[in-house]
């Protein structure tokens, strides 16, 4: 199931910042929102958009994230409920650039004006789906995922995940997502992805040099390390 899912993923991809760069001393690759175009994001609006989408073209953000931006644990669909507003709407807005191919998401995000964009991004940011039951693996790849985390693997160019994604997973607002209690398959996935130059370089650039020195049992630690994180 794994190697179909990356399998589907590339062929969905189609080959080839947070507001202060956070302990790497780089310049920020996103900006603020008031440093760009005014951020006009309105939940209420965004509901409606996320509800009934392009009708012409047939489709929704609920049929695949939800409502709530639940999700699912399919490893396509990740939990978008909570996370930063200006994460979401960049993320929507480098779908439409082509800067992160998707075949399903590029053609979604191009139908959407930046208001929309916001709008949606808004919402999604201000829900709170519930968290399904976190996965237990075996202690050893427990111990694998939390010194991938805290310490990374500097020998191999594997800067610590906390260095961006919080000491709890909790993310880095307004452009470093958070990552506990997201679905293990979708952080993998994305892992992979990087891995194979299949999607953009993420916020500071540094994700696919990431990837590239992580095994596949590193991969899936560090995915079922953080699905099993909670943050107050």
């Amino acid at each position: 199931m794994r190697r179909w899912l990356v399998a589907a993923a590339l062929l969905l991809a189609g080959g080839a910042a947070a507001q202060q760069a956070p302990r790497f001393g780089m310049a920020p690759l996103w900006p603020a929102p008031q440093q760009a175009q005014p951020w006009a994001g309105d939940a209420a609006a965004g509901r409606a958009v996320a509800v009934g989408g392009e009708r012409e073209a047939g489709w929704s953000c609920v049929s695949c994230h939800g409502i709530d931006g639940a999700g699912d644990g399919s490893g396509a669909f990740p939990r978008l409920g909570g996370q930063p507003a200006w994460y979401l709407y960049r993320a929507l807005q480098d779908y439409a650039a082509g800067q992160r191919p998707n075949g399903a998401m590029t053609p979604i995000a191009r139908g959407l004006t930046d208001r929309q964009m916001q709008d949606v991004a808004a919402w999604y940011a201000a829900q709170t789906a519930p968290i399904p039951a976190a996965p237990a693996p075996p202690a050893r790849v427990t111990q694998m995922g939390a010194s991938l985390h805290a310490v990374g693997a500097p020998d191999r160019g594997v800067v610590a995940c906390a260095q961006c994604h919080g000491a709890r997973g909790e993310g880095g607002p307004p452009g470093v997502p958070a990552l506990a209690g997201q679905y293990a398959g979708y952080t993998a996935l994305q892992l992979r992805l990087w891995r194979h130059d299949a999607r953009g370089p993420g916020a500071l650039a540094v994700m696919p040099a990431i990837a590239k020195g992580m095994s596949e049992e590193e991969i899936d630690a560090v995915a079922l390390w953080f699905a099993s994180l909670r943050t107050p």
